[in-house]
């Protein structure tokens, strides 16, 4: 890595999580790669801060998920993996539709963001990285209103370590796993009050992107991103 792929640390926040914000990203959009070592001093030196927040850092992503520890050697970025895709992914339905059972009736403003960002995402074909983001954007839509704060947490944790899973497609398939039409069937099911319509519904659009995913990594052997960095 050169010292300009990674962004400058954010001037608010504690300094670890500055820190984790920028390894994070780094790793998400493919500065980082998996199996690239992550060195303490030359982070620090980046970042501009002492190697304490960048340890305290390192431990807390790999204990998330994003790094792996080598005795000896030091902070890895964690290989991709089929099996942790098959874990992650049905938690994160089974939560959002938790999520999405405790929020109140939607509003016509949030049903009109829904499809407004639905509309968008559907014209954004030849750009995957807008697509990410508006993706992210109509799920945390779909889920305002949910009261449940540490609920929503575990969702947007989950939601950071697939995140990397879906750069690292985009950058190498060129696009990006997402189904508009069962998206206006969830919010069509919202609208009319069928909460126990749009849960499963749910479960289908996460398992559509899980599947692409799946068989994109299981053909990484074949040429397809990094098969050295690809764990069955």
């Amino acid at each position: 890595m050169t010292g300009e792929e990674l962004p400058r640390p954010l001037r608010k926040g504690s300094r670890v999580a500055v820190v984790c914000e920028a390894i994070t990203t780094a790793i998400r959009e493919g500065q980082l790669r998996p199996g690239d070592r992550v060195r303490e001093h030359e982070m620090a030196e980046r970042l501009g801060v002492s190697r304490t927040p960048v340890r305290e850092a390192l431990l807390r992503l790999e204990g998330e998920g994003f790094l792996e520890a080598d005795v000896g050697r030091g902070f890895f970025v964690k290989p991709l993996s089929a099996r942790e895709v098959r874990e992650v992914y049905p938690i994160l339905w089974t939560l959002e539709g938790l999520a999405l059972r405790g929020c109140p009736p939607p509003s016509r403003a949030r049903l009109a963001d829904l499809d407004r960002v639905n509309a968008e995402l559907g014209r954004a074909g030849d750009d995957p990285e807008r697509r990410i983001d508006l993706d992210v954007e109509w799920h945390r839509t779909l889920l305002e209103g949910c009261g449940n704060d540490r609920l929503l947490e575990m969702i947007a944790a989950l939601k950071a370590v697939i995140r990397r899973y879906e750069y690292a497609y985009m950058q190498n398939a060129g696009h990006i796993p997402v189904s508009t039409a069962t998206h206006e069937r969830i919010a069509r099911a919202v609208e009319a009050g069928d909460v126990e319509a749009a849960v499963p519904l749910l479960e289908t659009n996460w398992r559509f992107g899980m599947e692409e995913l799946l068989q994109w990594l299981e053909a990484a052997g074949d040429g397809q991103g990094r098969p050295d960095a690809v764990e069955a």
